[in-house]
């Protein structure tokens, strides 16, 4: 096996499996304190991010969103949502590069979580 093609050890990638997850968690955090703070887009008002992927290589982020009341308002909504957030994709970055100590920082790609949809409706029924 030559250099280029070397294997990582073991422990390497348990260390960038490890600042990958420690990664996406804080893009969670932040990308919601930033909608709760800043975003003044009202397409955006009811929104919650619920999870954030990385890509191996850490130029991309796919980040799961779900809507309040989600389930009951239909797809239309969620596609609404999802250009909203196209939209603010580049303001989102931006905040994020002045909140996190990355050199750069990854693309944005929101998709909508049907799944978080349903979690969020269980939890309001249920106050």
């Amino acid at each position: 096996m030559s250099k280029q093609q070397r294997r990582p050890r073991e422990d390497e990638s348990n260390d960038a499996s490890f600042r990958g997850q420690r990664l996406e968690a804080l893009f969670l955090e932040e990308l919601n304190s930033i909608l709760d703070c800043e975003v003044t887009d009202p397409r955006l008002e009811d929104v919650r991010i619920t999870r954030v992927e990385l890509s191996r290589d850490g130029s991309r982020a796919r980040v799961w969103f779900a809507l309040q009341g989600g389930l009951s308002l239909g797809d239309d909504l969620a596609r609404e949502t999802g250009a909203a957030f196209a939209r603010a994709a580049g303001f989102l970055r931006n905040r994020l590069c002045d909140a996190l100590p990355l050199k750069r920082m990854p693309q944005l790609r929101f998709c909508h979580d049907p799944s978080a949809d349903l979690e969020l409706e269980v939890d309001q029924s249920a106050s």
